[in-house]
């Protein structure tokens, strides 16, 4: 490796030397590269040493380490994308070099490809970008656990007034996208892994719970008696919130019911695996021979 500066001519023909130094070195094809570098010569040689590293690692067949894969994730944009140009790197590794919602769109595809439910998907990226954009994070090495904790803090606190439950949902979106980011093999370790939720127990603003009986009783007598909603006459729809209450099945899951998936001998009903919130296949037993068909 040797630390160069050219030179040029002006326009009066004058000989110059350009301001920034300039690295030369032989890369694993034993091709000679020119890298720009910087004005200061110790910086330079510093980048080349970097640079040499991952050209030996690249000769014996080594992935990069993790002070390596640090530096890569933080180097501009054009200096990786020469590197990944000659192949000293995997476009993957060039993560420092592409813009945030590049990367974002990516995880979007992989988390449809992986079976996740449009709405779920929709949700998680929602809320990776919000907290990205609210924090002005534009590329990987922008990332700071500490920006994201005082932006969550400031949502609670603010305006928003989002509940515990909440900030922990925007957290685990995030935490998500970034283990992502490392088992992708475009970022060597997540700047949120040890980041912990709040606790929810301390902040219950919406508790939920199971009608009692009566409160039951009244929702379905009232509803038998309400006029057609949503395509539905009030008896349909106390006979589905019955099947709910009795089953414990998810909206979804109502939704993708037909009168196949009805056993009124066994009084049994069954979800496919595409539609159930455990991804298999359920046999739910729908009501008691003292309940519903009594």
């Amino acid at each position: 490796m040797r630390v160069l500066k050219t030179s040029y001519k002006d326009k009066n023909g004058q000989k110059k030397q350009v301001r920034k130094w300039y690295i030369e070195l032989k890369d694993h094809l034993q091709t000679v590269r020119r890298f720009p570098a910087f004005e200061d010569k110790r910086q330079s040689e510093a980048l080349g040493r970097q640079i040499e590293r991952l050209v030996n690692m690249k000769i014996a067949g080594e992935q990069p380490d993790a002070q390596l894969s640090r530096w890569l994730e933080q180097i501009p944009a054009k200096l990786s994308s020469q590197l990944v140009r000659i192949g000293l790197i995997d476009p993957q590794r060039a993560a420092g070099g592409k813009l945030l919602k590049e990367h974002i769109e990516v995880f979007k595809e992989c988390m449809k490809a992986k079976g996740n439910t449009d709405a779920h998907v929709v949700k998680t990226v929602a809320r990776v970008k919000k907290i990205m954009e609210g924090c002005n994070f534009v590329v990987w090495s922008d990332i700071s656990a500490s920006r994201i904790q005082r932006y969550l803090a400031g949502m609670r606190e603010g305006k928003e007034d989002i509940s515990a439950q909440t900030f922990n949902y925007y957290l685990q979106a995030l935490k998500q996208f970034c283990r992502w980011m490392v088992l992708d093999r475009r970022a060597s370790e997540s700047p949120l892994a040890h980041l912990k939720g709040l606790n929810t127990r301390t902040d219950r603003r919406h508790d939920r719970r199971a009608l009692e009986l009566d409160e039951l009783r009244l929702l379905l007598e009232t509803t038998q008696k309400q006029p057609a909603r949503f395509w539905l006459t009030g008896p349909e729809r106390a006979l589905l919130y019955r099947i709910a209450a009795e089953t414990g099945l998810w909206r979804k899951e109502l939704r993708s019911l037909k009168v196949s998936s009805f056993d009124l001998d066994n009084l049994t009903v069954t979800v496919k695996a595409a539609y159930s919130k455990r991804k298999r296949e359920d046999e739910i037993l729908m009501f008691t021979k003292s309940g519903f068909f009594r």
